[in-house]
């Protein structure tokens, strides 16, 4: 039982983590560089997409409150003790140890970055409703807080995880932890975003789509190798020898975790290759949009072996 909702919650929280980083991602990352390409008359059809993308980072924020949440019930399951009162267990998690002050600050977080998200969301609401012939590239007030909010989350996300069991180094191994969580998020939950709330109906659709597409690429190519650069490293740091990787269950997991990446690696590719020339077409904007799917879904996948993975023992 505390297995499996450890798993959900950890799963949760990655998801939501990896959706929110993505949205202020597209935010800062992609569309200025999208309005660049586009005429003036698909600029207000961004801004709009720009508020829905606010919507989706606000609902993934509720989703990480969920999960916030579960994680002091798993912790108050895994260390309960029957004799003793549960208020002072709660007591003892929160405010004796290093995890209840992270679990806490995390709590923080979240709140501020709501806050942000919605006044992103109005602030782009007004502009489209005014119909501006311009969409702004300036940051509101909104995103510009939630860039530096969706960095201190990931920071806490490794502040709670195996880089803070490591002998030595912890500093370091919470930065490549941190920055690992991060590049999967620019990458994956950029993507993501794309495809779920910035293609929009309309005869200038696949030119606002490929727009999108073309700014994220070098976005994807820099994340991807940032993400195997972390991830090495960090496997660097829990594995103590190759044979590790098959003879051990945390090692088996994280080369289930590498060839699920490497399948989502050779999609990306694929669509770099033939996809990004033609997705200013209906129909290539169709086929990039199916294997973004198919990278997306596994990323999903990934995530789900994350979460194991991070209750796993490691060698």
């Amino acid at each position: 039982m505390i297995t499996a909702l450890t798993t959900f919650q950890q799963w949760l929280l990655f998801s939501g983590t990896t959706v929110v980083v993505g949205c202020v991602a597209w935010r800062v990352l992609v569309m200025p560089r999208a309005l660049k390409v586009l005429a003036a008359e698909n600029a207000t059809t961004i801004t709009r997409i720009e508020q829905r993308v606010a919507s989706l980072g606000l609902i993934s924020t509720g989703v990480l409150f969920v999960a916030w949440t579960l994680r002091l019930v798993v912790q108050v399951m895994g260390f309960r003790d029957p004799f003793v009162p549960l208020r002072d267990d709660v007591s003892f998690l929160l405010f004796e140890i290093f995890w209840g002050s992270v679990w806490i600050a995390q709590g923080a977080v979240l709140t501020l970055l709501a806050v942000a998200l919605w006044l992103a969301g109005r602030k782009s609401r007004s502009t489209s409703e005014a119909a501006q012939p311009e969409a702004p590239v300036v940051l509101s007030a909104g995103w510009a807080v939630a860039m530096p909010l969706v960095v201190t989350l990931a920071a806490t996300l490794a502040m709670s995880g195996h880089a803070m069991g490591v002998d030595s180094a912890r500093t370091l191994a919470v930065t490549v932890d941190a920055t690992h969580t991060l590049a999967a998020g620019v990458w994956m939950g950029t993507l993501a975003v794309i495809l779920t709330v910035g293609r929009v109906r309309g005869e200038n659709s696949p030119a606002i789509f490929a727009s999108q597409i073309r700014s994220f690429s070098p976005l994807a190519l820099v994340s991807g190798i940032t993400l195997v650069a972390m991830g090495a490293g960090l496997a660097w740091k829990h594995l103590h020898a190759v044979s590790d990787l098959w003879t051990l269950t945390y090692g088996r997991l994280l080369s289930a975790k590498v060839a699920l990446a490497l399948v989502i690696f050779g999609l990306g590719f694929l669509n770099w290759r033939r996809g990004l020339p033609l997705c200013d077409t209906e129909q290539g904007a169709e086929v990039v949009g199916r294997r973004g799917v198919w990278e997306v879904s596994l990323a999903a996948v990934v995530i789900l072996v994350t979460a194991v993975l991070v209750h796993s023992a490691k060698p």
